[in-house]
């Protein structure tokens, strides 16, 4: 909520279907960013290694 500057009652203003699909929303760009996370890492460690 924070990010997107939306107060308590903006976000209970949301219907639930909205609400999902936020958080649905939300739960992508984490895994998205877990994986670039990972892969930075990776690279990370093979140029260590050279």
């Amino acid at each position: 909520m924070n990010e997107y500057h939306w107060t308590p009652q903006t976000w209970l203003s949301f219907s639930n279907r909205e609400r999902a699909l936020i958080i649905a929303g939300i739960e992508i760009r984490i895994t998205e960013e877990k994986k670039q996370q990972k892969e930075a890492e990776r690279k990370a460690k093979s140029k260590a290694h050279r």
